[in-house]
């Protein structure tokens, strides 16, 4: 079984891809919605997360409030740092595992996880190759502000993460999603081929 890392840029269209290759029986780990599921209410990176940025980051049920997060982070390196300390860790044991689950049990040849922060984080090398979804950094920033953030956010958590045309380069297959989902869509076709799936 081959071990995929899928990243790319903020707003390129990684959740689409994972979407699709999900429809096609390509088991996908996301690591946005572990993250979510660690940071639940009560658990132990949930209590550390509050202890660092305190109630005010809270919704009066008490659950993490991640707009209110995510501006305080992505306005400020150093906060973003501490934020990924906290989550990254916990987050890695769980991919890791779920990969070790999938290689025991291989019913698929591919097993995909998906890791915006791949590059950032010094992983590539726990993968058998990287697919890199890739758009323009103005469309990126379009699709930002058509999600709820002002132009300056936007830019912000672009910012925060390694320049796209960085992660293509250093990926091992390119996914561009600079035109329609149908253009998408057949381009995760064609590389499914790759592995005769």
């Amino acid at each position: 079984m081959q071990c995929i890392g899928l990243t790319g840029g903020i707003a390129a269209g990684k959740s689409e891809v994972q979407k699709h290759l999900v429809s096609r029986g390509i088991p996908v780990l996301d690591t946005d919605q572990v993250a979510h599921e660690v940071m639940e209410s009560g658990t132990p990176v949930y209590r550390q997360v509050v202890e660092c940025f305190g109630p005010e980051i809270l919704h009066a049920s008490g659950e993490i409030n991640r707009s209110v997060l995510g501006r305080l982070v992505f306005s400020d390196p150093e906060s973003l740092l501490r934020l990924n300390a906290l989550v990254h860790p916990e987050v890695g044991r769980r991919w890791r595992q779920w990969l070790r689950d999938r290689k025991s049990n291989a019913q698929c040849p591919l097993a995909v996880v998906a890791i915006p922060l791949l590059f950032e984080c010094g992983l590539k090398k726990e993968f058998d190759g990287i697919l890199c979804v890739w758009a323009p950094e103005e469309l990126m920033k379009t699709r930002l502000c058509n999600r709820g953030l002002d132009e300056m956010q936007a830019k912000q958590r672009i910012q925060s993460q390694w320049p796209v045309d960085q992660k293509a380069k250093h990926s091992t297959w390119i996914l561009k999603n600079d035109r329609d989902l149908t253009h998408l869509h057949a381009q995760v076709r064609e590389w499914l081929q790759r592995f005769n799936l």
